[in-house]
């Protein structure tokens, strides 16, 4: 679940509306951890909370507040999970960019907003998606600001995780048991290692999804349509970049990844082989981890 950074913009000289937002926004995240304790807010890197008030700040909110609400707002700050913004997408609204809303559309995911504005009550936010892989389009962003939403069955199974681990080495471990129609190559064991906890869930959901595509279409050619924002790298960066993109399988066979699909963080991928030995229904798993180089990004 990704932070709506600009619902905390919204500008108000109201401070009974600042107090009782602030509050349904804290009840909102309780409720997110009460279900779900693993549940991560993602905020972007050097993103800072603010109150947009010429007389009011949050600091002066902080100190005026219960306890109860200081403590909400505490965990829910030092808890976040910070990330770098994917630069292949971004998504804009009143042509600015909406980070949050960028990260819930790459990551089939939502936002977590405030409701400074009545706009951000709303449970899908239309937005313009612009791409350098796709061409630009209106797309909508799910989006909670109230328990009600919480209750929405597209948010619910935000909160499910099939096949939940606890660790990246438990994940290695069971991999042939979680996942048996993706073969991993032995480098994707070190690269988890130095992954964050915090993208755990993500990654999980990431294979669980490559499986089950193995399992519901066996014998068709890949169609990445099929699964959420997989695209390819461009052949001027397979050429330029070549070896960054080489991987070997468990029989020391070297594979020219190009399919991935992203996560959120560092900005991270999974590059993997579709139809691996010519087998329509297994993926080979070639790297986890931070974006690769390519002609754009260097």
């Amino acid at each position: 679940m990704y932070l709506n950074e600009k619902s905390w913009h919204e500008k108000t000289e109201d401070l009974y509306l600042i107090d009782m937002k602030i509050r349904k926004f804290l009840d909102v995240y309780a409720e997110i951890k009460r279900k779900n304790s693993q549940e991560e807010i993602f905020v972007p890197e050097e993103e800072k909370l603010y109150i947009n008030s010429e007389s009011y700040s949050l600091g002066q909110w902080l100190n005026a507040t219960d306890k109860e609400y200081q403590r909400l707002y505490l965990s829910f700050w030092n808890k976040r999970v910070t990330y770098k913004l994917d630069d292949d997408y971004e998504v804009r609204i009143n042509d600015e960019i909406l980070k949050g809303g960028t990260e819930s559309w790459i990551n089939d995911s939502c936002m977590l907003s405030i409701e400074l504005n009545e706009k951000w009550k709303e449970e899908n936010i239309e937005v313009t998606l612009i791409s350098v892989v796709e061409s630009n389009k209106k797309v909508k962003i799910r989006n909670v600001s109230d328990k009600e939403h919480l209750e929405n069955e597209n948010i619910k199974k935000l909160f499910i995780v099939d096949n939940e681990v606890k660790s990246y080495n438990e994940l290695w471990e069971r991999r042939g048991e979680l996942f048996p129609h993706l073969s991993f190559c032995p480098s994707v064991e070190g690269k988890l290692k130095n992954l964050q906890v915090s993208y755990l869930n993500q990654v999980t959901k990431k294979l669980v999804e490559l499986e089950d595509y193995c399992v519901q279409f066996p014998k068709l050619a890949f169609d990445p349509s099929k699964l959420t924002k997989t695209t390819t790298e461009s052949g001027a960066t397979l050429e330029k970049f070549e070896k960054e993109h080489t991987f070997k399988d468990e029989d020391g066979k070297e594979y020219l990844a190009s399919w991935h699909m992203r996560f959120t963080g560092i900005p991270g991928r999974i590059f993997f082989i579709p139809n691996y030995n010519d087998d329509k229904d297994k993926i080979l798993i070639c790297y986890i981890g931070e974006k690769l180089r390519n002609v754009s990004y260097t």
